[in-house]
This record gives structure tokens, sequence and C-alpha cells, in this order.
């Protein structure tokens, strides 16, 4: 049976809210902080469980830094915890994460943003010009490089194997797995081939 419940941490200056099934184990967490309701956790252990599968702890860190860290051992609804009904809890579960991934910059953890990586690019299953293109850049997660970057700069496609140097904008998670989002520092004027020199 899910219970949802939330409760004060006065001393944290938290609201805690939690869904959970048989034995108190946590299915979501959110964690307000202040009078300002600022989300500091939205996470699922299951989610953080299949990151750990796919990433070894290096991924539980990097959803951590976005996602807040969770509890870890079943939770007891206390006394005086007030009852939550489901639509109330995926209204704020949707502002949570919302919240956590698009507008906390995630400069800390494993993989702080403004990070500068090499590697590359790789082979999009969807081909040149679509969506975006992949890249290796040597971590148990995949880069990615959106369209639109390499639209705006006009400059050619980058064919698979093409060495760049990249600086770390975003961190997104999708199905448990992380995907660095990625700029290249320097792209080829229009009509110029891929790498682009380095200054000397």
């Amino acid at each position: 049976m899910t219970r949802r419940f939330r409760f004060p941490a006065p001393e944290d200056d938290l609201w805690h809210w939690f869904e959970v099934r048989d034995a108190g184990r946590v299915v979501r967490q959110i964690s307000f902080r202040g009078p300002d309701s600022v989300p500091v956790v939205a996470a699922e252990p299951v989610e953080m469980e299949r990151t750990r599968q796919a990433c070894g702890e290096w991924g539980v860190r990097l959803y951590e830094t976005v996602y807040g860290a969770p509890v870890r051992e079943p939770v007891v609804e206390p006394p005086g915890a007030r009852p939550v009904d489901a639509r109330e809890f995926d209204v704020a579960w949707g502002r949570a994460r919302s919240f956590r991934q698009c507008h906390v910059r995630h400069d800390t953890g494993p993989l702080p943003v403004g990070t500068h990586l090499t590697g590359r690019f790789t082979v999009s299953p969807w081909g040149p010009g679509v969506t975006g293109v992949f890249v290796d850049v040597g971590l148990p997660a995949a880069g990615f490089v959106d369209a639109l970057v390499l639209l705006q700069a006009e400059c050619e496609w980058p064919a698979d194997g093409t060495p760049a140097e990249f600086e770390v904008v975003d961190l997104r998670f999708g199905g448990g797995r992380p995907q660095i989002r990625l700029r290249p520092t320097a792209v080829p004027a229009p009509g110029e081939p891929w790498p682009r020199p380095g200054p000397p």
C-alpha cells in the first residue's frame, strides 16, 4: 500500500515529503528548505540505484548533485505527520524536480558545470544535423552536444572520431542514466574542417 505524508524537521529548517510503500520503503522523497520552500531533494531511490548499476558510485554522486541525497533507510511515519494526497504530491514533485534540474547550477560534485573535458564526437543514431551528437569523454556517462550549438556556429557537422575540447554546461538524467551536456570550447569557422587548430 502506498502512503504519502509530510512533516517538518525544524532543526534543519526542512519540510520532508515522502511517498512510501510497505515497510517504509521510500518511492519518492522531496525536501523543501526555509520559508521560500526551496527544493533541496527530489529523488527516487530506485532511479538512483539504476544510476549506480550503470555508472557506479561516480554516477550516484552525480545524481545527488542534481537531485539531492535521499534517505538510505526505510522511513517511519512520525506522530503528527500530515497526510498528502496523490495529486498534491505529484504537483510538489513536478515543481521540485523541475527546480533541481533547471534552476540549480550544478557546480559541485564529481563533474561541476564549467569543467573542461577532451573527447571525440561519435556517430548519433539520427544522423547529421538532427537533435545533436554524442561525445565520448572517457567517463561512465555519455556526453552530448545539442544540434542548436552547432547550427548557430554554422560549422560543418563533425565526423565520427573528431577530437575536440568541451565545457560541461548541464547534467541530465533519463531512465537512471546520466547525460553530460557539453558545448565545444571552439568550433571551426564556416566552411573550415574540424578540428579547429588551437592557439599557438
